[in-house]
């Protein structure tokens, strides 16, 4: 009888010692503020706007307007395709500080579809 009450003891302070360890090795939670919530969310309907009015559209072109994160449309994944390549162009020098700056409006010219065969002149 002894020998299971050490028994039981020995295993109630080893997986308490081992709840200790885990609880000081887990990763810190991250949340962030109401407020910060809201402003990166302005930041990203200012960012649409821009990018609505480079190419021409409104928000329906890309969005469904019953969940704007849903990626059912075919529009909605090559803008992101698209935004990718704008950011990395940004990112090799096209930012705006010696040269010009990397936007929608570069390829599209306020088009959905940018024209992309040479003109030819006459």
């Amino acid at each position: 009888m002894k020998n299971n009450a050490v028994y039981y003891k020995s295993l109630v302070v080893f997986g308490a010692a081992i709840f200790l360890i885990m609880l000081i090795l887990s990763p810190k939670g991250y949340s962030e503020s109401a407020s910060t919530l809201k402003t990166n969310e302005d930041k990203v309907r200012q960012e649409m706007v821009v990018i609505s009015r480079q190419l021409g559209v409104t928000c329906t072109e890309c969005h469904n307007i019953q969940n704007f994160a849903s990626d059912e449309k075919k529009t909605f994944k090559v803008a992101k395709d698209h935004m990718r390549i704008t950011e990395t162009l940004r990112g090799s020098g096209f930012d705006g500080k010696k040269g010009p700056e990397a936007s929608c409006f570069m390829c599209h010219q306020g088009k959905l579809r940018p024209e992309y065969k040479e003109s030819i002149k006459k």
